[in-house]
């Protein structure tokens, strides 16, 4: 959740993510010999807003862990994946558009499990009693979104299907919180943001939804893996055993949101409300990788390429990995 914020909301959220590194043992205990204790090895797992330690935690799948997990919070994708390419994180998750632009550097990561979302969770959003209804009225006109985010995808996937380039609309590069004060004071014509912000600039400034993507946008996240933690045998392993805790957490939160809610609404310091609403968006099953997920994040590396965002196409496939497939088997 690559979250900034409005307002004072913006500065409490963007806080709480601040960037830190947390270590956290699995056996507490102190049991076990040393030889044993010296076989065990330790993940160090990426994470963002401490979301996915907290949810592995309520779901009870930190439980009898065979091995240790350091957690390291990041506040956005694009350091956590800087990380990882450089041997500091094992596993880490993120959105769709972050690998892109890793992949296109060529960084030693591997997709390694897809979450499938439900719902896209971002949103072209026009003032109220604006007549803009799609992207092609605002041709022509300022449109915010943040560069590299996934709102620069829904917008490349707008105009895509409208048949305009990127030149044809003003493109205005802001962070959330700059497009929030812009959007509302009648600077741009237009912002494309995610959730939560999305979420609260209709229930709190009268914003209109004008898209949000869906059939367009991929609606998926990532678990990517470092190379070198692929070819270590006993990290695999373990990589292999968190995944399949992690389909069974996330599962867990649709069937217990009524527990999670309140945790993720502490967690991000959003309102409930906003917090279900964003929870919605985000939420989804560990789906096995096959052709239709590397088909969806090709479409959006040629998006990205086709625009100049990045300069090169990456071959989709050759940044997943598909050995984990069989640790979902009866997660869902």
């Amino acid at each position: 959740m690559s979250r900034k914020r409005w307002g004072a909301l913006a500065v409490g959220l963007i806080a709480a993510v601040s960037l830190s590194v947390s270590a956290c043992s699995s056996d507490d205990s102190g049991s076990g010999t040393q030889s044993a204790s010296a076989q065990r090895i330790t993940l160090t797992v990426g994470d963002q807003v401490k979301q996915t330690q907290s949810l592995l935690e309520a779901s009870g799948e930190l439980k009898d862990l065979p091995y240790d997990i350091d957690w390291a919070s990041f506040e956005s994708g694009p350091p956590l994946l800087e990380a990882a390419a450089a041997g500091k994180v094992d596993i880490g998750g993120t959105g769709d558009v972050p690998p892109v632009f890793a992949q296109s550097s060529g960084a030693p990561l591997k997709i390694v499990a897809v979450q499938s979302r439900e719902k896209p969770g971002d949103f072209l959003l026009a003032p109220s009693g604006s007549s803009v209804k799609s992207i092609a009225d605002l041709k022509g006109k300022k449109v915010a979104f943040t560069k590299g985010s996934s709102s620069n995808g829904l917008v490349l996937a707008l105009l895509d299907k409208a048949g305009l380039k990127p030149g044809d609309i003003q493109q205005t590069y802001l962070t959330p919180t700059e497009g929030l004060s812009a959007f509302t004071n009648g600077q741009v014509d237009a912002w494309a943001v995610w959730n939560p912000f999305a979420q609260v600039a209709i229930s709190q400034h009268g914003a209109k939804a004008v898209s949000d993507g869906a059939g367009l946008v991929t609606q998926q996240a990532y678990y990517l893996a470092s190379s070198a933690s692929l070819g270590d045998s006993a990290k695999q392993k373990a990589i292999s055993d968190l995944i399949g805790r992690l389909a069974r957490a996330n599962k867990w939160s649709v069937t217990h949101e009524d527990q999670w809610i309140p945790i993720y609404s502490k967690l991000t310091k959003l309102p409930e409300p906003v917090a279900q609403a964003t929870f919605s968006t985000s939420s989804g099953s560990l789906v096995p990788i096959g052709d239709e997920q590397i088909a969806k994040h090709q479409h959006l590396i040629d998006l990205f390429a086709n625009a100049k965002v990045i300069p090169n196409k990456p071959r989709a496939a050759d940044y997943f990995d598909n050995q984990f497939n069989g640790a979902l088997a009866g997660t869902n």
